[in-house]
């Protein structure tokens, strides 16, 4: 149904069953799909940077500018008065609240509203009313938003087949172009996983035998994995209790207590090792940063290197007071390693990783070491490694990195949701807290109770995932027994690996599903209150 004084210009398509109403302006290239609802007075837009001439001075004809798309997926709604820019899709069920400035895309079952719209929650989706057991709740949804993007990922894989470019080559720059300009930063190398981003960033660096580097040991093994493989020993320092990223008050006992610093030489010496200490790795955990300014004050006084794990920080930012800005995750240290496995918040459809930063020497060794060590073909000036990014990952990178944004937003809302629905829960439930100095992205939502074991079976029985990141702190691995660390090293590590539990985070996640998630977890809090009467 068309309303009165709707204007709808070639080459843009209206599916069925819609209804747009009156003083709407459709501009060419917009694609409206099937049972799309438009309000009053909505105008699309077509052209980023709309001009009346060209740079000579002449008026503009339709050969002078390209026309930028826009799609309003199915069962969308588009509030009166809305303006949706150009290069926009708007998600299956979306809603956009009348007055709107959209600007970027709505994901689907998103409702936005504002200028510019910002993202406020998600819809309950219909087919959650008639699940066979409506308390199913996963840990983590990987369906919902690769059957949303679908057509975009079949669509990279078409022109992997067409071209036959299936490693390297134009998608896997671009993506690289697209991340580091998303990390603000100067260069991004792409990799197979986000263990060997952290290997050949600390190779790339000069990392080696004999060398010590310091991290914590609450973190995924991949962050020491890669340490060790270069040949480097590991040093762990312990964890901010709030935070559970590296304390920098532990940094600074090490260095000063355990280390003897040589001004002759400027080198700063494990006392018990005699080996030499040239790295911090500072772990952006569960999607908050660490505090980088206390850390690189501290390594900048003893010239150490900082290599950043970013590999569950994609887009969080940390508020530098040394330089008064608000800094992305990756762009703080020497170099900074991201994990791109399907569960983080941006996921490959396998493994994939990157490298950032600001330094062109360190990219360019980098892209040597992950390709057999050649820069020109058959040509090896060092032994390297199969670390290449396959193209096809990389495309699919590029679509999500587009939602990345949006993604982010609907999990800071949901974590401040699930605090005000903990508001009353008192010292039954830890919540985990953002620190001043940080805009988390919540790649996970990590609670303490003191029975975990308890809270997940109790959970698991009402359909609700949970997980657990991570059980037992590295230095108590088997794997790490020949470093000779002993329970208690690391207080607050081992006692926060004992309590923490991660509960259900993802973007698509509705509010009947987040409520349903706390009252149980209130029911089981609450019944061991009572018990221990």
């Amino acid at each position: 149904k068309i309303g009165a004084f709707v204007e709808i210009q070639k080459n843009a398509s209206v599916g069925k069953r819609c209804k747009i109403s009156s003083h709407t302006f459709i501009c060419e290239g917009v694609e409206i799909q099937d049972n799309v609802f438009i309000g009053h007075s909505v105008t699309f837009i077509n052209d980023s940077y709309p001009r009346a001439t060209t740079a000579e001075g002449g008026m503009q004809t339709e050969a002078d500018w390209k026309v930028e798309k826009t799609v309003i997926r199915r069962g969308a709604s588009i509030g009166s008065g809305s303006t949706i820019l150009s290069n926009v899709t708007i998600g299956e069920n979306a809603i956009v609240g009348a007055g709107s400035v959209v600007t970027k895309d709505v994901p689907a079952n998103g409702i936005v509203a504002g200028n510019p719209a910002k993202f406020l929650r998600f819809i309950a989706e219909e087919k959650s009313k008639t699940m066979t057991n409506p308390t199913k709740i996963p840990f983590l949804d990987l369906v919902t938003p690769h059957q949303e993007l679908e057509a975009e990922l079949l669509a990279v894989v078409k022109k992997a087949f067409s071209t036959a470019g299936f490693i390297g080559g134009p998608m896997v720059e671009e993506f690289e172009r697209e991340f580091a300009a998303f990390c603000h930063t100067k260069y991004c190398v792409g990799v197979n996983s986000g263990t060997d981003a952290l290997r050949f960033a600390f190779l790339a660096a000069g990392i080696g035998p004999g060398e010590v580097v310091v991290t914590v040991p609450h973190t995924f093994i991949a962050t020491t994995e890669a340490i060790s493989q270069t040949g480097a020993t590991i040093a762990f320092v312990d964890i901010n209790e709030e935070t559970y990223t590296m304390d920098p008050g532990k940094l600074r006992e090490y260095l000063e207590g355990q280390c003897d610093f040589d001004a002759s030489s400027g080198e700063l010496i494990e006392r018990k090792s005699k080996r030499r200490v040239t790295a911090i790795v500072p772990v952006h955990l569960y999607g908050q940063t660490a505090d980088m300014d206390s850390i690189q004050e501290l390594a900048k006084k003893y010239d150490l290197i900082v290599i950043e794990d970013a590999c569950q920080a994609h887009g969080a930012e940390y508020f530098s007071k040394n330089d008064n800005v608000w800094k992305r995750a990756g762009s703080m240290g020497h170099a900074a390693a991201f994990s791109f496995y399907p569960g983080k918040n941006l996921g490959a459809c396998g493994e994939a990783g990157a490298v950032t930063t600001n330094d062109e020497a360190m990219a360019q060794r980098m892209k040597v070491i992950r390709d057999h060590g050649q820069a020109k073909r058959y040509y090896h000036d060092v032994e390297g490694y199969n670390g290449r990014l396959d193209s096809i990952q990389a495309g699919w990178l590029s679509v999500k990195l587009r939602h990345l944004a949006m993604w982010n937003e609907a999990r800071r809302a949901l974590a401040h949701r699930y605090h005000e629905l903990f508001a009353d829960a008192d010292e039954l439930v830890v919540l985990p807290v953002e620190a001043p100095w940080t805009r988390g992205v919540f790649h996970l939502y990590v609670v303490r109770v003191q029975d975990r074991e308890g809270l997940q079976a109790h959970l698991s029985e009402a359909g609700i995932g949970t997980g657990i990141h991570y059980p037992i702190p590295l230095h108590l691995q088997r794997a790490y027994a020949c470093l000779s660390y002993r329970k208690g090293d690391f207080p607050v590590t081992e006692r926060v690996a004992a309590e923490i539990v991660s509960l259900p985070m993802f973007p698509q996640m509705t509010r009947e599903q987040q409520e349903e998630i706390v009252n149980r977890v209130m029911e089981f809090a609450e019944t061991r209150v009572w018990a221990s009467r």
